[in-house]
C-alpha cells in the first residue's frame, strides 16, 4: 500500500510539472463548472446547505473513528461518565460552523498562482462533487536552489458531511506555486484518517483563533 502511494504521488508530481512547463494536462474526474455556476451553486449554499447541528453530526461522526484513548483527557476532565466525543462535537461545532459556512467551496484539481495572486487558468475538473472546505493538514516540504515542493496529507469536509482524505502535491518557484490534489479515499474507518488526532485539534485551534483574529487560518 505504501509503495502504491508513493507512485501516486510521483505520477501526480509528474502532472504538475509538466502543467508548470505549458504542458496541457486534465485528469478527467468529477465534472467541469464555469465560475458563474459555481458562484450561482456557492449563492444557494449560503442559503441553505451546512447548519451547525448538521455539523455537530458530522464531526461525531468523524470523532467515532478515532480511538477511545484519544479522549482519554477530555473524559477525565468532564468525570461524570458522559461521551467525551458528545462533548467534543458540541464544542467544535458551535466555534467551528460560521467557518465551515463561510468557506465552503468548490475546490478544483489543479490550481496555480504567479506570484501575484493571479491564477494562471480560469476553469478545470473539480475535485468533489459538492462544495468542500479543508480542517486540517500534515505537510512535508523539500527544498532546493530552484524550488520548493510539498507533499500535504489534507481532511476535507464536504458539505453533504463526507470526509475525504486528500493528497496534494505542489511546486513553489519565484513566488509562484502550482498545485495537484487527488482524492486518496472516502473517510468511512479508521484506517483512512491521514492525520492523527492531535494534529485534527491543532488545526481546529488555528481555525477558531483565526475566526477571533479575523485572519485566514494557517494549516497546518
Amino acid at each position: 500500500m505504501k509503495n502504491k502511494k508513493v507512485k501516486t504521488m510521483l505520477s501526480a508530481l509528474a502532472v504538475v510539472a509538466a502543467a508548470g512547463s505549458g504542458i496541457c494536462c486534465a485528469v478527467k474526474h468529477g465534472r467541469k463548472k464555469k465560475t458563474a455556476d459555481m458562484a450561482a451553486d456557492e449563492a444557494a449554499l449560503h442559503e441553505e446547505g451546512l447548519t451547525e447541528e448538521k455539523v455537530r453530526e458530522y464531526l461525531l461522526h468523524l470523532f467515532r473513528l478515532y480511538e477511545d484513548s484519544e479522549f482519554d483527557d477530555l473524559a477525565e476532565f468532564l468525570d461524570d461518565g458522559s461521551d467525551p466525543r458528545e462533548y467534543a462535537a458540541d464544542n467544535y461545532s458551535s466555534q467551528l460552523f460560521p467557518y465551515f459556512k463561510k468557506n465552503m467551496k468548490h475546490v478544483m484539481m489543479l490550481e496555480g498562482d504567479d506570484g501575484t495572486g493571479k491564477e494562471p487558468f480560469d476553469m478545470t475538473d473539480v475535485l468533489f462533487c459538492y462544495p468542500a472546505c479543508k480542517i486540517g493538514c500534515e505537510i512535508r516540504e523539500l527544498f532546493s536552489d530552484n524550488f520548493v515542493l510539498c507533499l500535504e496529507s489534507e481532511i476535507w469536509i464536504l458539505e453533504n458531511g463526507e470526509f475525504a482524505s486528500v493528497y496534494c502535491v505542489s511546486i513553489g518557484k519565484d513566488g509562484g506555486r502550482l498545485s495537484y490534489r487527488f482524492v486518496d479515499t472516502c473517510i468511512k474507518n479508521p484506517g483512512d484518517i491521514p492525520i492523527c488526532f492531535e494534529d485534527l485539534e491543532s488545526g481546529f485551534a488555528e481555525i477558531i483563533e483565526a475566526e477571533k483574529e479575523g485572519r485566514k487560518p494557517y494549516l497546518p
